[in-house]
């Protein structure tokens, strides 16, 4: 497991920094973008809002099985006038008067929100300690839906349900935010205010596309605590980005864990492994930690070196099997591990 942890000291010292951690820091500023040969990059943002399509799996982000697992359907239309959705699942007698953490989980590209049953999470949500109070067990679980676009990803991933964490507005006061960010934003905000959120245990999870997104949108969102995330591609500067950026975000209290295979598809490995290099090294969060797993679920030290992305990857399958099986199965066993690292670290 490679692992680095910064001092309480450093952290009140970047808490100075932002002024004592009083109000809403600033949107952190972005540094330029390198554009690949051909590419046409944001010359701020990285690569343009990633265009609308109209993919096979794409009514699944606004149909699923939310009530089969007890949650309350939620809708909002962006600023693009796209219908979204989520689906909210309270904690155990999650109320006004007894507010739970919030788990906030970001399903894959090209899968809807029901694929949080792949995973071990709505088994842990009633028993789960995620407060550090055994007294309030449980956490409620917010899963949102992303949209139908065109992704920087190889064939069958090109376009689908998924996150645009390609384009990375995530300036709160811009006209042109990230409208996944801003829905992201809405449906947290919608549940904190019916007053079942303990505030100070806001966290995000996700996979694959899903934990790029939380990534992004925790290292940039004042106010989250933690995410504990799944085989996440480095959503500054993974290997199919045309327009890489270096790291930035303003919410430097975030602790990070990624769990992540030893063998995965397009590099993720060696991706993930410089990001959170990159976050320790420039104190972008207050804690970063990185668990690798190998083909029998055990854990394992460093990437794999055949298991590098290739140099122009069309199909995700063929250019590395072993990496796509392990990509697409939920590391059963480590789940534990990531709850409990959110409890670990709650906002101060």
């Amino acid at each position: 497991m490679s692992k680095t942890r910064m001092s309480s000291l450093c952290a009140l010292l970047l808490l100075a920094a932002c002024g004592g951690g009083g109000g809403t820091p600033s949107a952190a500023e972005p540094p330029p973008p390198t554009a690949a040969p051909g590419a046409k990059c944001d010359t701020k943002y990285g690569n343009a809002p990633a265009r609308v399509t109209q993919s096979a799996d794409g009514l699944l982000a606004l149909v699923s099985l939310c009530h089969t697992l007890y949650g309350e359907s939620l809708s909002y239309t962006d600023r693009d006038g796209s219908a979204r959705a989520a689906c909210l699942v309270r904690g155990p007698d999650a109320a006004a008067g007894r507010p739970l953490p919030l788990l906030v989980w970001l399903h894959p590209s090209l899968f809807p929100i029901d694929s949080v049953l792949l995973t071990e999470l709505p088994l842990k949500q009633t028993t789960a300690d995620l407060s550090g109070d055994p007294s309030r067990p449980g956490f409620s679980l917010l899963l949102v839906a992303g949209r139908d676009t065109e992704h920087f990803y190889p064939f069958p991933d090109q376009t689908g349900l998924g996150w645009d964490n390609w384009y990375r507005n995530l300036d709160r006061e811009s006209p042109t935010l990230n409208v996944d960010v801003e829905t992201i934003d809405h449906f947290i905000g919608a549940v904190k205010d019916s007053g079942i959120v303990d505030p100070r245990r806001v966290y995000l999870s996700g996979w694959s596309n899903g934990s790029a997104m939380a990534e992004l949108y925790g290292l940039n969102t004042p106010g989250i605590a933690a995410a504990a995330v799944y085989s996440s591609p480095n959503p500054f500067d993974d290997s199919t980005d045309p327009c890489p950026q270096a790291a930035f975000g303003n919410n430097h209290d975030l602790a990070l864990l990624h769990v992540g295979n030893q063998c995965d598809i397009i590099g993720i490995c060696d991706s993930s492994e410089a990001l959170l290099g990159e976050l320790a090294g420039k104190r972008l969060a207050s804690d970063v930690q990185g668990i690798r797993v190998g083909e029998l679920l055990q854990e394992v030290q460093g990437c794999s070196a055949l298991c590098k992305a290739p140099a122009n990857p069309e199909n995700l399958a063929a250019a590395n099997p072993v990496g796509t099986v392990n990509h697409l199965r939920w590391p059963l066993g480590y789940t534990d591990r990531m709850l409990e690292f959110l409890r670990e670290h709650p906002l101060r």
